[in-house]
């Protein structure tokens, strides 16, 4: 597994796309993996016969599903995770590309993200390790939840009226960037999960679908 992976999805058509004559298609260089998806074609409106083409480490298109892309993209990480490597999963995106379905996703068990599979995976490796330990080892999960806007982090934890303007600080910790008096509350399942997102609320923030319709979705997961 490489260090970085830059995976494109191509979500479905909206009704109201569905007469444009722009149609995103996807395709393979071929090599070892030639039936999976790696390239993103775009026609070229000014010029019918051309396309543009990018290219990816893979590609999944409008019918790839939840599950495809956590099997595929997210699942092999949890190993690296547990072996002490950082893990960072970043959705990047304009509005309405689809963000907030791929990282939160639906209700419906069919339709969960990437984060409350990924939480599932670590809760599961967690309960493995302590039953094989006899309960000598245990991993304890927490979560933060900022923003970065205009270069400036704030922690969406803390109630809006006592942010500073200038955000946190930011710090170097032996060649690793730490983001001074960030709040981290435990979340130990996924009932935990969706408290703390209803104390975000509480404390005056937009839903996590409208937070990340607006901005581009970072996770990473501490364990």
């Amino acid at each position: 597994m490489s260090s970085v992976r830059v995976v494109a999805r191509v979500r479905p058509l909206l009704q109201s796309e569905l007469n444009r004559d722009t149609i995103i298609t996807t395709a393979s260089t071929g090599g070892e993996d030639s039936n999976k998806a790696n390239i993103v074609r775009i026609p070229n409106p000014k010029n019918v016969g051309e396309d543009f083409s990018f290219q990816f480490n893979s590609v999944y298109d409008q019918e790839a599903t939840q599950q495809d892309v956590f099997d595929n993209e997210v699942s092999p990480t949890i190993k690296h995770l547990f072996a002490g490597f950082d893990v960072t999963l970043f959705a990047y995106g304009v509005t309405g590309t689809g963000k907030t379905h791929t990282m939160r996703g639906g209700k419906t068990i069919a339709e969960r993200g990437v984060i409350p599979r990924l939480l599932s995976g670590i809760y599961r490796r967690s309960r493995k390790i302590e039953k094989d330990t006899q309960g000598q080892s245990k991993a304890e999960v927490s979560m933060s939840y900022y923003e970065i806007y205009n270069d400036r982090v704030f922690d969406l934890f803390e109630a809006p009226e006592r942010r500073t303007l200038t955000g946190l600080q930011l710090r170097d910790n032996g060649g690793k960037t730490v983001v001074v008096g960030l709040t981290e509350r435990p979340c130990e399942s996924l009932k935990d999960l969706e408290i703390l997102r209803r104390l975000l609320i509480l404390l005056g923030q937009k839903t996590i679908e409208e937070q990340t319709m607006e901005k581009n979705d970072l996770w990473s997961p501490l364990a």
